[in-house]
């Protein structure tokens, strides 16, 4: 990857998460606005998949990287396959998936194409169910699973981490899915600022 110079990010969400808010991890629901991720997708072609896989060997990641929506950790940084020959790797700060080849891969910065948001507390999987058209129960969505799905007929991606989950949107659709998903919440006892 070029370093590039760094680019002040205004989150299209900012004005309804001030940044003082602390996250209450005991409450029935919360939600916390991700500041400042870091979200890289490599792509590569079916004749150069090969390539990538001997990269990705070269960093000792599991196989798990080859199977769709499956998180796998490589330091701070977490790479899932998100399509076919597409690959999302979050939070890759050290820069550790830099040194791919550009001979086999395209590395595109999404990092200001999306809002993330983090969900916890009991109620966290039962305000998703009223907007996701998926099954999120635990048995078919397991921990460290990502799945690329819709709310409001918008693609998005949900990942279920150990205690919460992460929604990432779109940010032009940002604002108006947060509203809804916030109002829905409402009724589980979340209060908006």
């Amino acid at each position: 990857m070029v370093k590039s110079p760094k680019i002040e990010r205004v989150n299209a969400l900012d004005s309804y998460f001030p940044k003082n808010k602390k996250f209450n991890g005991k409450a029935k629901i919360d939600f916390e606005l991700v500041r400042d991720f870091k979200l890289n997708q490599i792509v590569t072609w079916p004749i150069k998949m090969n390539n990538l896989k001997k990269y990705f060997k070269s960093l000792n990641i599991n196989s798990d990287y080859l199977k769709p929506g499956i998180v796998c950790q490589y330091g701070s940084a977490h790479v899932v396959r998100v399509e076919p020959y597409k690959w999302w790797v979050l939070n890759d700060y050290s820069n550790v998936f830099g040194g791919i080849d550009r001979d086999f891969v395209m590395d595109i910065d999404l990092s200001h194409s999306f809002v993330q948001i983090k969900i916890s507390g009991i109620f966290s999987t039962r305000v998703l169910t009223h907007f996701v058209p998926v099954d999120i129960r635990e048995k078919q969505f397991p921990v460290g699973k990502l799945i690329t799905t819709s709310i409001q007929q918008v693609s998005t991606k949900l990942w279920r981490s150990q205690n919460h989950w992460k929604i990432f949107l779109p940010r032009s659709y940002s604002e108006s899915i947060w509203q809804l998903i916030s109002e829905a919440a409402e009724q589980y006892e979340f209060k908006k600022e």
